[in-house]
């Protein structure tokens, strides 16, 4: 384990921000962890620990130290009959291992295809997508508790999974690290296409045998109508969650706004299109500099070149307002924002 000093991380973020690090960490193992934990650098320091970089916005050069975690490996912990729980480093990359699930014919992730990032950062946003979410497989996970130095395993419950949280992005928010996840899937051929969209797109072709290799392809295939592609932009995905509101709020706003977009939740709350709601706001395909509202979806903000952190936070913060002010409903980021401690 060596830590280096002034590190440039934009390969080591997806917005391609050009910002520094006065220290940068590679952890490898628990072992690293544990002996990080003893130098003088971290406990004196701020330190962040970063997942793939895929899902933060540097604001500035980070004053403390990054904590880049690469622990590797894909093993079976359990095969039956009809599932097998794989446990997973953390430092894999989240659709490396998808394809290898695809590959294994173990079903359900799939619908989180091209999702990028590392598996270690799955649980702490509980990722989404196509009417999914990694809990619904996961089992647990180990780590490292770098207030005790403890390395505990936290199972399902204790992960308080909800919508892109979790226990880990609350409470145990960048004082844990994650460094292997266990996922139960099932080796029975079964789908998940309740999202409807991804059910219209799979049945778009006249196809003889829908298999899992399909099933991804056509994920892919949607995500890249929607995402940028490519190193030439920089992205984080949807920088913002799709907002939920009460019903009587949805049906006041569904009074006034009659094309407004709602889903019925769970609980019988309505999840708002985050994307809509910009989009009706006339921010689509808008750009100042090179930060920018991707042009073919509004939820998503893009380098253009060579934007700052503050760049793309200012255009986040003008959205917020303008969404506020036509529709009264504050976003909340999905992206997580680095500025130094003041």
């Amino acid at each position: 384990m060596t830590i280096h000093k002034n590190i440039s991380l934009k390969s080591y973020n997806s917005f391609n921000v050009d910002v520094s690090a006065d220290y940068f960490v590679s952890i490898n193992n628990e072992e690293d962890i544990i002996d990080l934990i003893e130098t003088d650098i971290f406990q004196k320091n701020n330190y962040f620990i970063l997942g793939g970089g895929s899902n933060v916005l540097f604001v500035e050069d980070y004053k403390g130290l990054i904590i880049n975690v690469e622990i590797k490996g894909i093993h079976i912990r359990k095969s039956e009959d009809d599932y097998v729980v794989l446990e997973v480093g953390a430092g894999e990359n989240w659709d490396g291992f998808i394809r290898t699930c695809v590959k294994s014919n173990y079903y359900g992730l799939e619908n989180l295809a091209l999702i990028p990032g590392k598996v270690g950062a799955a649980p702490v946003q509980n990722i989404g997508a196509y009417g999914i979410e990694q809990q619904d497989c996961f089992v647990s996970l180990r780590g490292v508790n770098l207030k005790t130095k403890e390395i505990i395993e936290l199972n399902y419950e204790q992960s308080n999974f909800g919508y892109r949280s979790s226990i880990f992005k609350k409470e145990l928010a960048n004082n844990f690290i994650i460094t292997s996840v266990q996922y139960k899937l099932s080796r029975k051929k079964t789908f998940n296409l309740s999202y409807k969209e991804l059910e219209n797109e799979v049945y778009k072709f006249q196809v003889s045998d829908i298999d899992l290799q399909y099933i991804y392809d056509t994920i892919c295939r949607l995500r890249k109508s929607k995402l940028p592609t490519g190193d030439s932009i920089g992205s984080a995905g949807s920088f913002f969650k799709n907002p939920i509101v009460n019903k009587s709020e949805y049906f006041k706003l569904k009074n006034e706004f009659p094309e407004i977009k709602g889903y019925l939740t769970d609980v019988n709350d309505y999840k708002l299109s985050a994307g809509w709601l910009i989009e009706q706001c006339g921010w689509k395909g808008k750009r100042f500099g090179d930060a920018a509202v991707f042009d073919k979806h509004a939820l998503v903000l893009v380098n253009l070149g060579n934007a700052s952190g503050k760049d793309i936070l200012n255009l986040a913060k003008n959205i917020q307002s303008s969404v506020n002010d036509k529709f009264g409903i504050r976003l909340e980021p999905e992206v997580i924002i680095i500025e130094n401690k003041k």
